[in-house]
């Protein structure tokens, strides 16, 4: 539920297309929110997921993701009434974050990256497709550097959620870039719904 919450206001920056920025500096659109708010959510991603994972670890198993919480019980590694209980968590977390986040931007003129999708730029089985690739590579280089059991012994338990927090880091950041009108992937819960949004 922390994870959902605390990502969310981390990633949240105003609403624009790469269409609509107009550079005002000879480093172009590398000074602007269109990369530096993707850019600065990544991070953080990266540093918190890799926080809560140290902080959590003993509670929940690491359990902060829906993404990951289903990829894992399916593996077989965690029981259904588990899974169940995880992802309520996960998303009242994600609920009570875009509450709160209408509530204190005064508007829903905002940007949480992996939710808002310009329908008119992007149908909804293309934004489909790219969210199930991004999550599926998520996926994969999180079992690949922790949740694979056989992975504890090569990676330990201290170097593993650094790992995993780079991975989500870097595919909420790289995948923002994607295509114009799709802010970018990963299982950030809450929805803006401001003009031309989903």
């Amino acid at each position: 539920m922390m994870m959902a919450f605390v990502t969310s206001w981390m990633s949240l920056r105003p609403a624009s297309s790469a269409a609509n920025v107009t550079p005002s500096s000879a480093s172009g659109v590398f000074s602007t929110s269109v990369f530096l708010g993707p850019l600065f959510g990544g991070i953080s991603n990266w540093l918190f997921l890799t926080l809560f994972i140290f902080t959590f670890s003993n509670v929940s198993g690491s359990h902060l993701n829906p993404t990951i919480s289903l990829a894992t019980f399916f593996a077989r590694l965690i029981s259904f009434p588990r899974v169940v209980i995880y992802l309520l968590g996960q998303t009242l977390g994600g609920a009570l974050a875009g509450f709160m986040l209408r509530s204190a931007y005064g508007s829903r003129n905002f940007t949480v990256g992996g939710c808002t999708i310009d329908p008119q730029l992007v149908p909804v089985d293309e934004a489909f497709l790219l969210e199930f690739i991004f999550s599926l590579i998520l996926i994969f280089l999180s079992f690949g550097v922790a949740l694979d059991p056989r992975q504890g012994s090569i990676y330990g338990a201290a170097l593993s959620p650094f790992l995993v927090g780079m991975a989500l880091g870097v595919v909420s950041w790289g995948s923002s870039f994607t295509r114009a009108g799709y802010a970018g992937a990963c299982s950030y819960p809450p929805r803006s719904s401001g003009p031309g949004r989903s």
